[in-house]
């Protein structure tokens, strides 16, 4: 870790709570890195009092090379979104990366290169992006595209640096339905703070939030495939992490909010666009969960919102089939 705060290059925000040796492996992948002009700044957000021990003595151990700062304890936390903020706040490097407590960084060269290509390019970046791979409980690698891995099928004709980043656009970015994981985004900290940070009222797919606002306020956006992170999908039988915490219809009802905001506050039309689809799609998700729950009213009325947010000639007429199925049954 850098000693001078006045010219640290990287902070890297861990929030935690609960998980003190999931936590460990974390960390020690931060503090592997090649890289060393970097602060590391662990964000408890008011672990349980019988696992709090565990976290004092790894403060200790690990003595003044990691900043720990500690939450009030609150039934479910104050998030990760407000976790990540408080990290940011008072972080002083120039650029912020973000690692989740029970995932870690797999590549020792990753913030290396980041600098790297950062230093290197002709404008000041303003967002850097990776790649992960998935794993579930078993070790079994997850192969499918969920966040934005397949851009590397698309790179092909683009300017690559020395360092394997290329630099793109938000509509290159957006060529792909998902978004970059946390892990795996480096975001100018001047930028971070214009754009005020993570949304803290939203519990449920913040990054795809905070992803979408970065390319829509950024300039120069690197985009490296490099697979640098291993992400553990969570263990569904447990609440202990925002996928598993909420409901699927509180997930819904986060999702829609993010793309809502995009829709109404992005200045970039490929943003409005991708989110205008964004939506209709969780509007169509929302509708087949209430056919499976056999409320079809409900479906209906789901289903023209889903019409109305992306036009398609299949849904209006599953629309008004639903509704006439509605009527019927009332």
């Amino acid at each position: 870790m850098h000693s001078d705060t006045a010219n640290i290059f990287f902070t890297v925000v861990i929030p935690t709570r609960n998980k003190p040796e999931l936590f460990k492996l974390a960390l020690d992948s931060v503090l592997s890195q090649s890289f060393k002009n970097i602060e590391v700044v662990v964000v408890n957000d008011g672990t349980a009092d019988d696992l709090l021990p565990a976290y004092k003595a790894l403060e200790e151990s690990y003595g003044s090379n990691v900043d720990f700062r500690y939450q009030v304890r609150r039934p479910n936390g104050h998030g990760q979104s407000y976790s990540m903020n408080t990290g940011a706040y008072v972080g002083s490097g120039k650029y912020l990366c973000f690692l989740d407590d029970d995932d870690y960084w797999i590549d020792t060269e990753h913030l290396q290169r980041a600098y790297s290509s950062i230093v290197s390019s002709n404008s000041e970046v303003d967002a850097y992006y990776t790649n992960q791979a998935a794993f579930f409980l078993d070790n079994t690698k997850l192969h499918a595209n969920v966040w934005i891995e397949n851009l590397t099928e698309k790179t092909d004709g683009l300017e690559k640096d020395d360092f394997g980043a290329f630099k793109v656009t938000a509509e290159f970015l957006l060529t792909t339905r998902g978004f970059a994981h946390l892990n795996c985004s480096i975001i100018k900290r001047e930028l971070y703070l214009t754009i005020k940070g993570m949304d803290e009222n939203i519990r449920y797919e913040c990054d795809r939030d905070i992803y979408l606002r970065t390319i829509d306020a950024s300039e120069t956006i690197l985009y490296n495939p490099a697979v640098v992170s291993r992400h553990n999908i969570p263990d569904p039988k447990k609440s202990d992490n925002m996928s598993t915490l909420v409901s699927i219809f509180e997930k819904r009802l986060y999702q829609i909010t993010v793309y809502e905001k995009a829709i109404m506050l992005s200045k970039k039309q490929c943003i409005r666009l991708h989110s205008k689809a964004g939506l209709s799609d969780i509007f169509k998700h929302i509708t087949e969960e209430y056919i499976r729950l056999k409320q079809i009213k409900n479906a209906a009325s789901y289903a023209k919102r889903a019409t109305a947010s992306n036009f398609t000639g299949k849904w209006w007429l599953f629309s008004k089939y639903l509704s006439l199925l509605a009527w019927f049954k009332a």
